[in-house]
C-alpha cells in the first residue's frame, strides 16, 4: 500500500600507538588554481600498478580529452573557465615512455585525476572519490585505462569530454548528481507527483532530473528491451530505465544526462529559463545543497566569488606536459638547540631518526642532514641509501650534543639554498620544539621555501613549537605531526613515517602494510599478546619490538606461528635498541608473540609487526584516512570537523570493518576522544557501505590535537561482491553492456540503461555475494591539526539534519514514520525530542518557516515526543513510531510530512527531507471467483515517497490505466 525510502576486536591496547593516516592537506582540488580564467595546477596521475604496455594509449587519450574537455568547460561556466595548465605523472617504472620532465614534487596521491585499475562496484564508470558536504571539492576522479581506451567504454558512460566536465563538476565545487541511481529508494530514478491542473489534481509520474527543458524519450525495460513492469505502488520497477531521444530542446544539465547533445550547461536558478533549476526534483544535488542549483553553489566557490574570473571571449589551447616520478631527496632539519634536552627530547630524536635511516627509507632514496640551533650546520650532504653500510654512516652522525638558541629558518635555509637545490622530489623533515629566538626565522625564508618546490614535513615537540609550523607545511604541500612530552617514542615514529609517503609509489602488492601494534609500561616481566595475519598478506612479514632501555629486556621475544611452532632467531640492532624477526612467508591464523621484562615500570616497549600481500600478484587489504581541513588553523566553531577513513582491498571497498580513531588532545593529561567511525549513509556519511567511514570529531578547547586509530573485524566484515549480477546467474542485476546498453540507441549514450550505474545513497551489499575477510588488523601512519578558536560553552553544536525520513500509510488518519536518529551534538549523542507536521505545502515546511506552523498540522510536538521512549536512542539507530492525523488525510491530495530535532540547550536540526503522501482514490477491479458479487473494492494505493525534494521533476508522464504514455 505504499512506498518509501530505503534504508572479536583487537585486545583494548593500553598504549596506544596506532596511527590513522591522516592526510592533513587540504584535498586535492584545492592544489589547482584557476587563474585569469585558466585552470593550472592540474595534475592526472597514472597508478604504478598499471603495465607500461598500455601507456602510449592511455596518455594519447588524456591528453584529447583534456583538450576536448576544456572546450565543454569554457561552455559550461559561460566563458569563465578552462583548462590551462595540465601535468600527466607517469610511475616511476615507466622507463620506456617519453617525458617532458622529471617531476617537481608531484605525487600520485595528490593527483586530482586518478587513472587506476577498477574496483568491483564502479567498473569502468568514471566517480568522484566524494564524501564530504555540499560545497567541499571531492577528493580525486576515477578513470580506468578501459574508459580512456575502449569505445565501447566511452558509448556507455558517455563522451569522455563531457564525463570529465560532469565529474569536475563534484571535484572542484562540491556539487552533485542532479539525476536518480537505479534500484535507490532516497533517490529515485522514477516518482510519483501530482500536477494540479484548472480541473484537479492530475497524477503524473516524474523522472528524477533536472533539464529546462522537458525530456522526449521512452521508458525500456533494461532486460527485455520492452515495455516496463511496475511495482504494486504503481512506479517502474527496478529494471526499468528512462531512454532520452537524441534530439531535445534541452540545454542544461551537465549534471544529469549529461551526454544528450543538446546538453551543455549547468543549471541554474529556478526562473532562469535557459538554465531552470528544478528544485524540488529527489536528487542527491538538492538534498545535499538544500535545493540550490549547480550555479549557485559554483558562484559561492573562490573561482567566481565576487565576479572573480568574469567571462572572456576565447580559451586558450590546454600546455599538457608527461613527468615521471623519481626517488625522494630527504633533508633532516633538526634541532639541536639546548631547549631539546628537556623531557629527553633529544634522546627521543636520536633513537627515532635512527631507526628511520636503518630500517625505514627506501633503498634508492637520498638522505642529508642538517642541524641547527643560533646558525644552522649541514652534518651530511644528499647520501644514496644503497646499503647497510651507508645507513650507518648516516644514523652514526645523529649525536646528542646541543647549543644555545634557535633558528629555524637557518636550518630552513640551508636546506634549501645549498641541500636540495635543483634537486626533484625534494622534502624536508623539519624538527623543532620550541619558538624561535634568533634570526632568520621561518617567516623570513618562507617565501623561498615555497617558491623551491620543496615540501615540508613539520614535526612539532609540545604546545610551545611555533605556530607557523602548521602554514608551512600547508603552503608547501606537506603535513604537519605534534608529538606531546609525555610520549615514549611512538608519534615522533608516527611523524617520520608519514614523510615516506613522498617516495615513489610502489604497486599496492610491493606496499608494506601496517597490521599491528602494541605498546607497554608497567611491572608485568612477561608479556603475551596476539595479532591475526589475514589471507590478503603475509609475504616479507617483519615483527619489531623495540625500547628505551636494552636491560628492560632479560629474554628476546620469540613468535609463536599459528600451526604452534615458534620462531627465535631473532636480530638485535643495539643503536635503536631494536629486536627484529623476519618470516618470508607468513601463514594465516592467529600469531603469537612473547617477551620477558624486568618488571621496571619506567621503561617500555613497543611492537610493530609489517607485511605485503601474500602473493605479488594479489591486493592486500589497506586503509586511507583523512581529515577534511588542512594543517592551518580550524576554526571550530565554524567548521565541524570530520574525520574520515578508507578501507579496500584494491579498490574495492571492504564493508562492516570497526574503524575507530584516537584523537589526542591539547591538554596530554586528558583521555584521547575515541572515535567510531561509521559506514552508514546518515550524518556526516555520504554512502553507505562504499568502504569510507567517517564521524565529526567534537572539541570545545583549542590547541594541536594529534589523530590515531585501528580498523580491525569483529565477525562481520566483507570485501564487497558488487551488484548481485557478478555472481548470480539469471539476477535482475546484469554487466553494464547487457540489454539497453547493447543495443542501438537513439541517444550517444546511456549510462541509466546500465544496472552498474552507481551510486546515491547507497553501494549495493549482499554478504552471501561478497567475500568474509576473516580476522584482520590494519594500523596507518597519523598526523596533527590545530584547532585556533574553539566552540564557545559547553554545547554549541545543534542536532545533525535527518535527510532518510520515511512515511508509510497505515490508513486514512494514521501513518509510520522511520528514520535514522541524529545525535545531540550532529551525530552523537542522544536528541532531547523531536517535533513533525504534516502541511499540503511543501513550503510551508521550509526551515525558516517550519516553527511558524502554517497550514501545518503538528502531529507530534517536542513536548509529547519527550515520553516516547523509542526516540530516545543512540545517533546512528533506526527510529520507528506510529503517528495519528487528527483531521484525517483526503483522498487525492498531497500531503508532505517533514522533522525537526532539539537538542538540551533548545538547538534545532535543520528540516528533514520532506517526505510526500497522497492516498488515492480506489480502484475498482472485477468480481472474484470467491462469489461475491458486484465489484470488489481493490487495494487502496498508496504513495508514499520519501526523498529529499519532492514534486514536479524534469520530465512527466499521465498515467493510463494499462498503459503510460509521454505527457
Amino acid at each position: 500500500h505504499s512506498c518509501h525510502l530505503g534504508s572479536g576486536q583487537i585486545k583494548a591496547m593500553k598504549f596506544i600507538s596506532i596511527t590513522l593516516c591522516l592526510v592533513l592537506s587540504l584535498t586535492s582540488a584545492y592544489d589547482v588554481q584557476l587563474i585569469d580564467n585558466g585552470y593550472e595546477g592540474v595534475l592526472v596521475g597514472i597508478s604504478p600498478s598499471l603495465d607500461e604496455s598500455q601507456a602510449e594509449d592511455i596518455i594519447s587519450s588524456i591528453k584529447k580529452t583534456i583538450i576536448s574537455s576544456s572546450d565543454v568547460l569554457f561552455k559550461a561556466t559561460r566563458g569563465r573557465a578552462y583548462f590551462k595548465n595540465v601535468t600527466i605523472l607517469i610511475p616511476k617504472s615507466w622507463t620506456k615512455t617519453p617525458i617532458d620532465e622529471i617531476a617537481l614534487n608531484e605525487h600520485f596521491e595528490d593527483s586530482n585525476i586518478r587513472v587506476d585499475k577498477p574496483n568491483i562496484i564502479y567498473g569502468s564508470q568514471p566517480y568522484t572519490l566524494q564524501p564530504g558536504p555540499c560545497g567541499e571539492p571531492g577528493r580525486y576522479i576515477h578513470l580506468t585505462p578501459g574508459y580512456l581506451t575502449q569505445s565501447i567504454q566511452e558509448e556507455l558512460w558517455g563522451p569522455r569530454n563531457k564525463t570529465l566536465v560532469h565529474e569536475w563538476a563534484k571535484l572542484r565545487w562540491g556539487v552533485f548528481d542532479e539525476i536518480g541511481y537505479p534500484g535507490d529508494r532516497r533517490f529515485p530514478l522514477f516518482y510519483w507527483t501530482q500536477k494540479f491542473t484548472a480541473n484537479g489534481v492530475e497524477e503524473v509520474l516524474g523522472v528524477d532530473t533536472c533539464n529546462n527543458k522537458d525530456l522526449k524519450g521512452k521508458l525500456k525495460d533494461v532486460d527485455t528491451h520492452g515495455s516496463c513492469g511496475f511495482t504494486s505502488e504503481g512506479l517502474p520497477d527496478d529494471n526499468c530505465r528512462f531512454v532520452p531521444d537524441e534530439e531535445q530542446n534541452a540545454t542544461s544539465s551537465l549534471m544529469s544526462y549529461h551526454y544528450i547533445k543538446s546538453v551543455e550547461e549547468f543549471c541554474d536558478t529556478e526562473t532562469n529559463e535557459k538554465h531552470g533549476h528544478n528544485y524540488e526534483a529527489p536528487n542527491k544535488h538538492n538534498l545535499m545543497c538544500n535545493e540550490r542549483s549547480i550555479w549557485d553553489i559554483m558562484l559561492l566557490h573562490e573561482d567566481f566569488a565576487d565576479d572573480a574570473n568574469s567571462p572572456i571571449h576565447e580559451p586558450m589551447t590546454p600546455n599538457i606536459k608527461v613527468i615521471r616520478q623519481t626517488e625522494a631527496r630527504f633533508a633532516m632539519v633538526l634541532d639541536y638547540s639546548s631547549s631539546m634536552d628537556d623531557f629527553q627530547r633529544k634522546q627521543k630524536l636520536q633513537r627515532t631518526a635512527r631507526r628511520w635511516i636503518l630500517h625505514e627509507v627506501s633503498q634508492g632514496s637520498f638522505v642529508a642532514i642538517v642541524k641547527f640551533w643560533g646558525k644552522a650546520e649541514k652534518t651530511a650532504d644528499l647520501t644514496e641509501i644503497r646499503d647497510m653500510e651507508s645507513r650507518q654512516n648516516l644514523a652514526n652522525l645523529i649525536d646528542l650534543n646541543t647549543h644555545s638558541y634557535t633558528s629555524i629558518g637557518a636550518g630552513l635555509s640551508m636546506a634549501v639554498n645549498e641541500v636540495l637545490k635543483g634537486q626533484k622530489n625534494s622534502v624536508i623533515i623539519l624538527v623543532t620544539d620550541g619558538e624561535e629566538t634568533k634570526k632568520p626565522h621561518i617567516s623570513d625564508v618562507m617565501d623561498t621555501v615555497v617558491n623551491s618546490g620543496v615540501r615540508v614535513v613539520t614535526i612539532a615537540f609540545g604546545e610551545n613549537a611555533d605556530p607557523k609550523l602548521e602554514s608551512l607545511a600547508e603552503k608547501t604541500g606537506g603535513k604537519t605531526f605534534t608529538v606531546v612530552d609525555e610520549d615514549d617514542g611512538g608519534m615522533l615514529d608516527d611523524a617520520f613515517q608519514g614523510s615516506l609517503t613522498y617516495q615513489p609509489g610502489e604497486t599496492l602488492s610491493n606496499t608494506k602494510i601496517n597490521i599491528y601494534e602494541y605498546e607497554y609500561k608497567g611491572t608485568d616481566t612477561t608479556v603475551t599478546e596476539a595479532f591475526p595475519v589475514d589471507k590478503s598478506i603475509g609475504r616479507n612479514l617483519q615483527f619489531r619490538l623495540d625500547t628505551n632501555d636494552e636491560s628492560h629486556i632479560k629474554e628476546a621475544p620469540i613468535l609463536i606461528q599459528p600451526n604452534g611452532s615458534v620462531i627465535t632467531n631473532t636480530s638485535f640492532d643495539l643503536t635503536i635498541k631494536m629486536w627484529v624477526i623476519d618470516v618470508e612467508l607468513a601463514e594465516d591464523g592467529n600469531w603469537v608473540w612473547n617477551v620477558t621484562l624486568s618488571g621496571n615500570a619506567n621503561h617500555y616497549i613497543r611492537v610493530s609487526v609489517t607485511a605485503m600481500a601474500r602473493n605479488p600478484e594479489e591486493l592486500p587489504i589497506h586503509t586511507k584516512s583523512w581529515i577534511d581541513y588542512g594543517t592551518t588553523s580550524i576554526d571550530g566553531n565554524s567548521n565541524p570537523i570530520v574525520v574520515y577513513a578508507q578501507v579496500q582491498q584494491g579498490n574495492n571497498p571492504v564493508v562492516g570493518a570497526k574503524v575507530r580513531a584516537y584523537v589526542t588532545q591539547p591538554d596530554t593529561s586528558a583521555d584521547a576522544i575515541e572515535l567510531d567511525l561509521i559506514d552508514n549513509g546518515a550524518g556526516a556519511d555520504n554512502i553507505e557501505n562504499d568502504g569510507v567511514y567517517s564521524r565529526y570529531l567534537m572539541t570545545t578547547i583549542k590547541g594541536r590535537f594529534s589523530v590515531k586509530a585501528q580498523v580491525w573485524d569483529d565477525g562481520s566484515s566483507y570485501i564487497s561482491g558488487g551488484f548481485i549480477a557478478s555472481k548470480k546467474k539469471n539476477s535482475p542485476y546484469q554487466h553494464p553492456l547487457s540489454s539497453v546498453s547493447r543495443v542501438k540507441r537513439s541517444a550517444p549514450a546511456d549510462p541509466l540503461g546500465a544496472q552498474h550505474y552507481c551510486c546515491g545513497s547507497q553501494m549495493p551489499f549482499d554478504p552471501e555475494t561478497s567475500t568474509p575477510t576473516g580476522s584482520f588488523t590494519r594500523v596507518v601512519v597519523g598526523g596533527s591539526f590545530k584547532v585556533d578558536v574553539a566552540p564557545p560553552g559547553s554545547d554549541s553544536l545543534s542536532p545533525g539534519k535527518v535527510i532518510d525520513f520515511e512515511v508509510d500509510v497505515i490508513n486514512n488518519n494514521k501513518l509510520m514514520l522511520t528514520w535514522t536518529a541524529t545525535g545531540e551534538d550532529l551525530d552523537q549523542g542522544i536528541v532531547s525530542g523531536y517535533e513533525i507536521q504534516l502541511s499540503p505545502n511543501r513550503s510551508d515546511l521550509a526551515d525558516d518557516v517550519f516553527n511558524s506552523i502554517n497550514n501545518n498540522t503538528v502531529l507530534l510536538t517536542y513536548d509529547e515526543s519527550t515520553n516516547i521512549t523509542e526516540l530516545f536512542v543512540d545517533a546512528g539507530n533506526r527510529i520507528v513510531i506510529n503517528v495519528t492525523v487528527s483531521n484525517g488525510i483526503a483522498i487525492d491530495k498531497a500531503y508532505y510530512v517533514a522533522l525537526q530535532a532539539r537538542d538540551g540547550y533548545n538547538q534545532m536540526s535543520g528540516v528533514s527531507n520532506r517526505a510526500l503522501c497522497y492516498l488515492t482514490t480506489p480502484v475498482p477491479r472485477p468480481e472474484q471467483d470467491n462469489g461475491l458479487e458486484g465489484w470488489e473494492i481493490a487495494l487502496i494505493v498508496i504513495g508514499c515517497l520519501a526523498f529529499v525534494a519532492l514534486v514536479v521533476g524534469g520530465v512527466m508522464f499521465a498515467k493510463k490505466r494499462g498503459s503510460l504514455e509521454i505527457k
